[in-house]
């Protein structure tokens, strides 16, 4: 038991799909998704997206564009041991993980970092939709 986070992909019907890796949906699942991000008991994660782009409940697909993205990778890039409390801050939940800003947050945020500079270069908003889904 814990907190998952994962990001789905899908199609956007008429959209120019040239763009898009031949591959990318060879194996998406029966709702036309596929998994392009996953991410455990980062419970800092679950709270940006609740704080900025809205309350949402257990396995909700929650929209997310490309300029929210873009917050969350500046919010990330300007992240120090003094403002992380408040720019990206951990939250508490049933099987959420550890709240204490040690190794595994830093390591947690470096894993974030390192996902959001692939899918923002890579991913073509334009013909396909992505959306965030936690499940704790």
């Amino acid at each position: 038991m814990g907190l998952d986070i994962y990001f789905y992909a899908s199609e956007k019907r008429g959209a120019d799909k040239s763009r898009i890796p031949g591959s990318r949906y060879a194996e998406a699942d029966s709702d036309g998704d596929i998994e392009v991000g996953y991410f455990r008991k980062v419970n800092a994660l679950f709270k940006w997206v609740h704080d900025h782009i809205g309350a949402f409940e257990n396995c909700e697909k929650v929209p997310v564009t490309e300029a929210h993205l873009r917050a969350l990778q500046q919010d990330l890039q300007a992240l120090t041991p003094e403002n992380c409390q408040t720019r990206f801050p951990t939250t508490e939940g049933f099987f959420f993980g550890s709240t204490a800003y040690d190794e595994a947050y830093w390591a947690d945020v470096e894993d974030v970092r390192r996902w959001l500079s692939e899918i923002t270069e890579t991913f073509d908003f334009e013909a396909e939709s992505l959306c965030f889904v936690a499940w704790w």
